[in-house]
């Protein structure tokens, strides 16, 4: 080793998406790996570039991700960079209460709200001694999804701009070795360092990039470990200790290995986290007075109450959703919120769009095609798409009839549907058929959706319904008639 230089190990980690036991088991390795490395005088820093949470993860997903960073504190993290995984699906403000439960810094310097600020509980920046006048600099920068972001009211800028902004206030405060934790995407961490050659090493995620011994783009190494917390990643460094200059680097993935034990620690803070989480799911939302049932093929209780609901609460002459969105019916009488994020754990947000007539048959034939409702996609986590749930509306169907022949006869408020018409009509962006998302049955038009809903996810949207209106009646039934 050379004694006059400053060697630094960065250890890292991105998109493990709540992979518990792996990251139990990668806790291990790395706490070993760390300690193995200071005992030959190195300085360990140990960094996360993002999505280490997920909402597959119930206690993750019942807190909006609240009772995850325990878990990254029992890791031994310095500091994560926030991802998209929680903050789209819930929101900003979760994010932000994510990143205030955190006994670590949460980094996002293109985090931005309208006003120009950073959210509440997310920096841009932070430093670490690394000899009396050199510090190791890290700038934080979360995936670039403006588009996304805009309908919380945040406008994120670009990031190559946020990083010119940043970078030469690092500088000035004694910064040697600049690193970019980023939640960018690979693609965008190439060309990061395309415009800015003064950092000396990106750490990267949110693409699930392999890089077994990083790449160099500009001088600036690029380093990811894929996903799921199969790999630990390890940048070295050695650093003039005068000037603060990265003098090597390099860039190496390592597999941990299936056998390495889980980590006690870990495995008490899941404990903690689940506890944590089993207090709000006993909680009650309210009561119904009829058990509802779900079948995904018929027509069903909790199908047509959530319809109902989600009418009602965007103001809609009708509406349809998948009944892929429900994996269990509803109880009789007292209704936990147990009960109803194991009904509906989906983060669909309601949506109201103006359709035509045309477009509402359209989708109905759409949902009523055999192939499409006995699709199981990815999104509905294991459930089939099964037939649309509807509301506001009643239809005549023929489910022997040739494809696109199959609806007969369509009502809205009690009249015949008209194909030119405008009808509001209430539903989730999982009936929506866009670019991310292939399934959907309604192909909307630009300006057609005039209002989204978000953070509020349809679960939410029902437990609004049962606390105001308890005990609640089963939903009328009868909105799908079969004919020959």
């Amino acid at each position: 080793m050379n004694q006059e230089s400053i060697q630094i190990t960065l250890l890292h980690t991105n998109d493990m998406h709540g992979r518990l036991g792996s990251m139990s088991r990668l806790s291990t390795f790395a706490r070993r790996l760390r300690k193995e490395l200071e005992a030959q005088g190195r300085q360990v820093f140990f960094f996360d570039a993002g999505d280490a949470a997920d909402r597959s993860v119930r206690f993750c997903g019942v807190t909006k991700g609240e009772a995850f960073p325990r878990i990254l504190e029992a890791m031994g993290y310095h500091l994560q960079t926030l991802g998209n995984a929680i903050s789209i699906t819930y929101g900003p403000q979760a994010a932000s209460r994510m990143a205030l439960k955190a006994g670590y810094p949460t980094l996002g310097a293109n985090f931005i709200t309208a006003d120009g600020s950073l959210l509440e509980g997310i920096q841009a920046t932070a430093t670490f001694p690394l000899a009396k006048t050199v510090r190791l600099g890290v700038l934080g920068l979360t995936a670039h999804m403006p588009d996304y972001y805009a309908f919380f009211n945040l406008k994120l800028p670009d990031y190559r701009d946020v990083a010119r902004q940043w970078l030469p206030a690092l500088n000035q405060q004694g910064v040697g070795p600049l690193v970019v934790v980023s939640h960018l995407g690979n693609r965008e961490e190439h060309l990061l360092a395309q415009v800015s050659p003064e950092i000396d090493v990106i750490l990267g995620g949110h693409s699930h990039t392999e890089l077994p011994q990083g790449e160099l783009v500009n001088g600036v190494l690029i380093a990811q470990t894929g996903s799921y917390a199969k790999y630990l990643g390890r940048v070295d460094l050695a650093v003039d200790p005068r000037s603060g200059k990265v003098l090597t680097k390099t860039a190496a993935l390592l597999e941990v290995p299936v056998d390495t034990p889980l980590d006690p620690a870990v495995e008490d803070a899941v404990r903690e986290a689940q506890q944590e989480a089993e207090a709000l799911l006993n909680q009650p939302v309210g009561e119904l007075n009829e058990a509802l049932t779900l079948e995904h093929f018929a027509e069903c209780g909790i199908g047509n109450l959530a319809a109902d609901v989600i009418r009602d609460r965007m103001r809609a002459e009708a509406a349809m959703l998948t009944s892929g969105l429900f994996h269990k019916g509803l109880p009789a009488g007292k209704v936990t919120l147990g009960d109803l994020d194991a009904a509906c754990f989906t983060t669909a947000n309601p949506e109201l769009s103006e359709v035509r007539g045309e477009q509402i048959v359209a989708a109905l034939e759409k949902g009523l095609e055999p192939a499409y409702m006995e699709s199981v996609l990815k999104m509905f986590r294991g459930t089939p798409v099964g037939i649309p749930v509807i509301s506001g509306m009643t239809v005549e169907y023929d489910p022997a009839a040739e494809s696109g022949q199959r609806v007969k006869k369509v009502t809205v408020q009690g009249q015949p549907l008209e194909l030119k018409r405008v009808y509001r009509v209430a539903h989730t962006d999982a009936e929506v058929k866009e670019e991310h998302m292939p399934a959907g049955y309604f192909t909307l038009e630009a300006g057609q959706t005039i209002k989204i809903e978000v953070p509020t996810i349809l679960r939410e949207a029902i437990e609004d319904y049962l606390k105001a209106n308890s005990p609640a009646p089963a939903p009328a039934l009868g909105r799908w008639i079969k004919v020959q």
